[in-house]
């Protein structure tokens, strides 16, 4: 039985998946399984996938019908063996001593979560650089969960990618299937059954700007309720656990992700969307009273937050100056 299985959700990546398939495949720990999860994809990635499992014994390969993200990866968490799983995206890469080091400091830190950060890359004809050193911060349960937000100097990210985890933690949860931000979905689900995190230096997983993935491409393709729902459950979240500070952190997170929408659809598409939008605009007004007495939002989100339901024009403009961010 393989120590750790790795699974790459895979749809039309046909030019870049090789380059994937090679990082995971030339690592320096070996003991693990690779399954490609071909989600229909509609070009030859399929054909590449059972290529490289005619040369590997080490990669399983499953196709299955067009479900999205969280349906590949729900897929091949179904026959994943290891005691480990860590998920890599089909456009992006692994730093060829990623999963040797994640496995020793879980086995070392007995940890239930490993975590790297990420370099981004936007082609492929690069060499990684040497490692020399590996530094590690550990975190117990209290001490992650008062650090999870960017905030805070030890933000892990919620991406499913560049972590390591122990197999018992999906034992009851799922990616849930057709949602945008499916990773933000079961982030604090996950993290809320561990006891030690650990995060990891120097970074090691390299992340694809030059993507047409769904996270990646025009988001005002996409219905957004799903994330605007999922980071006011994470402040429910924090309420009832009586911490205050990550509460009011996570609605500040809410605030940001708001403003970036709101300016968007507003002046640019609102006879469009605004109909969808406006059920998240009657809600912010709701929470206005609670945002302005907030001291984990800057004084100027609190301005734009009073100024959009009086005048938009002039919020945009101290938005565009003082909190550019929001504007994303």
């Amino acid at each position: 039985m393989p120590t750790i299985s790795v699974i790459v959700p895979v749809y039309k990546v046909e030019s870049c998946l090789q380059f994937c398939i090679n990082s995971i495949l030339n690592q320096s720990y070996n003991d693990f399984e690779l399954i490609l999860v071909d989600d229909g994809s509609p070009d030859s990635c399929g054909k590449i996938c059972d290529e490289n499992a005619k040369a590997d014994k080490r990669i399983t390969v499953i196709h299955k019908d067009n479900g999205g993200l969280s349906s590949a990866r729900n897929a091949g968490l179904k026959i994943a063996k290891g005691e480990y799983l860590s998920f890599v995206d089909s456009d992006d890469l692994i730093h060829p001593q990623m999963l040797e080091t994640l496995i020793k400091t879980a086995i070392q830190e007995d940890a239930e979560l490993v975590s790297t950060r990420y370099i981004q890359f936007d082609n492929y004809d690069f060499a990684f650089d040497d490692i020399d050193s590996i530094t590690i911060k550990t975190l117990n349960r209290s001490q992650f969960i008062d650090n999870l937000y960017p905030d805070h100097f030890e933000n892990i990210g919620v991406s499913a990618w560049g972590k390591l985890y122990k197999r018992e933690l999906f034992s009851e949860i799922q990616y849930p299937e057709g949602k945008i931000y499916e990773d933000l979905h079961i982030y604090l689900k996950l993290l809320c059954q561990c006891n030690r995190v650990v995060i990891v230096k120097p970074d090691m997983y390299y992340y694809n700007i030059d993507s047409s993935s769904i996270t990646r491409s025009d988001y005002l393709k996409y219905n957004r309720n799903d994330e605007f729902i999922v980071r006011l459950e994470h402040a429910d979240y924090f309420r009832e656990l009586k911490n205050k500070e990550q509460e009011q952190y996570a609605i500040n997170d809410y605030l940001t992700f708001f403003f970036r929408n709101y300016f968007v659809v507003y002046f640019s598409y609102k006879s469009q969307l605004w109909s969808s939008f406006d059920p998240h605009y009657k809600k912010h007004r709701k929470l206005l009273w609670s945002i302005i007495k907030n001291p984990k939002i800057c004084n100027m989100k609190k301005l734009c937050s009073v100024l959009i339901h009086i005048t938009p024009r002039a919020a945009r403009i101290i938005a565009k100056k003082t909190i550019p961010d929001c504007l994303e």
